[in-house]
């Protein structure tokens, strides 16, 4: 592994992540989850299908289809289902905060999505990267640390700890993520609703790998975001509470409750540090890290998609 992280608590203003933006009706929901009946099989079923087939014909959805789950075990329940729809190889996962006043009600502090076959863009060696979102969704870039893994973590029912997990590390590296859902209001309708959809995911970008930083402070590893050439956020790997290395904690135990784990290949985006930056097709995003490691990233729009 060309860096390491020490998994250091980040400060208590960091900046929030994906499942953060707004209440809605998911803090109603997390209020009263243990009076609210569980989706049946048959909600969850269409919830998927209602997304997958939005995305895969890249067409909006004007609302939320159907009853918002009133748990995250009910929000991922719709989450492995449409994994299981969508038919492509999932090559890693997403992890973004749920905002505080919200973690209490729903029992976790992070959630996380899949990444899919053919939408990360590895850009290790150079280049730009050619992204695709929603053009009438949601659209956003976000700079991250992304966590690559050279072998398996078996798994465990408790998942893994920080000396499991830096061993299977490959590398650290800049990068990005591109953020989209066929729905607009997804954030706001908040972290229910973004599990349900795929963590809001719409692919990974690989930067440049970072050089060893061991024993380094996480505020020293900075990142920043600029798009159409003007910076609009700056944070560091202390933008995330625990650093990079607690978001891949808490997602082994994530994926440990539903049978997964994390495999030789997989890259983890490990939320977000400079916040959340709006984009539309036609967009240019540039990632700058420790000062000047990036890559650039032109934004367009998804296209229909035959499976």
């Amino acid at each position: 592994m060309d860096a390491k992280l020490s998994g250091r608590r980040g400060g208590e203003n960091a900046p929030a992540a994906d499942g953060d933006e707004g209440v809605g009706r998911s803090a109603c929901a997390a209020e009263g989850r243990a009076s609210v009946n569980r989706l049946s099989d048959h909600e969850a079923d269409e919830i998927a299908r209602a997304f997958v087939t939005a995305r895969r014909q890249a067409r909006p959805l004007c609302d939320f289809p159907g009853r918002l789950p009133a748990t995250l075990e009910d929000a991922y329940r719709v989450q492995d289902r449409a994994i299981a729809l969508d038919g492509r190889r999932v090559v890693g996962w997403k992890v973004a905060m749920i905002r505080p006043d919200l973690r209490a009600g729903l029992g976790a502090d992070r959630l996380c999505g899949p990444i899919f076959e053919g939408t990360v863009h590895d850009c290790r060696a150079g280049g730009r990267a050619d992204v695709a979102v929603h053009a009438d969704g949601f659209a956003a870039l976000e700079a991250e640390f992304v966590a690559g893994f050279g072998r398996d973590l078996p798994l465990r029912p408790d998942g893994a700890t920080a000396t499991d997990i830096l061993p299977a590390l490959a590398f650290l590296a800049a990068g990005a993520e591109v953020a989209s859902s066929p729905l607009p209001t997804l954030n706001a309708i908040g972290p229910l609703a973004v599990v349900c959809d795929q963590g809001n995911n719409a692919g990974a970008v690989i930067g440049p790998v970072l050089p060893a930083c061991a024993g380094q402070p996480d505020a020293a590893l900075t990142s920043e975001m600029l798009i159409d050439g003007v910076s609009v956020g700056r944070g560091s790997a202390a933008s995330v509470p625990g650093g990079p290395i607690a978001a891949l904690v808490f997602l082994t135990r994530a994926l440990a409750a539903r049978g997964r784990h994390l495999v030789a290949g997989d890259v983890v985006l490990t939320g977000m540090t400079t916040g959340i930056h709006a984009v539309t097709p036609g967009s240019r995003g540039r990632i700058a890290f420790l000062g000047g490691l990036g890559c650039d990233i032109a934004v367009t729009a998804i296209a229909p998609r035959l499976s």
